[in-house]
């Protein structure tokens, strides 16, 4: 199997389906597989065509296992991975990609596979699935900048249960925590999923993007200084400004579904 094949994706309409493919290594992040979705990412966001994406895993055994630990090298439990390291850049490039992207959590999933889905803005879960942040297990300190988004998903209580035992928790704790957003059975999982992307896709791009720069803003600072809050009211003035939200309150009175287009 060629490196590009272990990165596979579906075009459906306005969402693009993302799934990794190496199932005989239980979808394994390697470096290649990183720098792909990277590109992919980016080049996505060239063209803003695309309104929602979804990364699953192939196989049905793990949506990933990790990060590739014959890749870790001895300064990586030191280094902070806030540039430069192709898991970072990965998952800056998924953090800043404009429109909404959903984990479909179809197997089970440790490590770096777990901070690749909560960098994701949805989690939806499998119910037979088990996640887990093992790198104490394994003698290694989880980057900072990875701990964060978890402190700011789940809390540090959560996340110290997460981290410092190492141990594998089902779907129904994981919710509990706050770590996914929704827990279905396996079978049903795929039409969720499609079903809640084709709804997002289908609302208005400007606000989709503001909306979620909004939250990457706070979710960063964990408040919001001077010059944010006038990029935020910049930003709420341009879809103010724009034809979708006049569309929106048009279709509203007629009693119709908007026809959006971005502008």
């Amino acid at each position: 199997m060629s490196q590009q094949e272990l990165i596979q994706t579906k075009l459906i309409d306005k969402i693009c389906i993302i799934s990794l493919n190496n199932p005989e290594k239980r979808n394994v992040l390697t470096i290649s597989m990183l720098n792909d979705l990277t590109g992919l990412f980016n080049k996505l966001s060239d063209t803003d065509e695309i309104r929602c994406v979804v990364i699953n895993g192939e196989g049905g055994k793990a949506f990933s296992s990790g990060y590739d630990i014959s890749s870790i090298k001895n300064d990586d439990m030191m280094r902070e991975f806030t540039s430069g390291h192709p898991l970072e850049e990965c998952f800056k490039a998924i953090e800043t990609f404009p429109y909404p992207v959903i984990a479909m959590i179809n197997g089970h999933i440790f490590g770096a596979g777990l901070e690749l889905a909560v960098t994701c803005d949805i989690r939806i879960c499998a119910d037979h699935v088990k996640l887990g942040m093992p790198p104490a297990k394994l003698g290694v300190v989880y980057s900072y900048s990875g701990t964060k988004k978890f402190l700011h998903l789940i809390g540090p209580s959560n996340t110290r249960e997460l981290f410092l035992t190492g141990r594998a928790i089902n779907a129904e704790r994981a919710e509990k925590m706050g770590l996914v957003n929704h827990i279905i059975p396996s079978e049903n999982l795929h039409q969720f999923t499609t079903e809640m992307a084709v709804e997002i896709s289908n609302n208005a791009p400007l606000s989709l993007k503001t909306m979620k720069q909004l939250v990457n803003i706070w979710q960063r600072n964990q408040t919001i200084y001077i010059e944010d809050e006038e990029l935020i009211k910049k930003l709420f003035q341009e879809v103010q400004n724009s034809e979708d939200y006049l569309e929106g309150q048009k279709a509203f009175q007629e009693k119709r579904k908007p026809v959006f287009k971005g502008k």
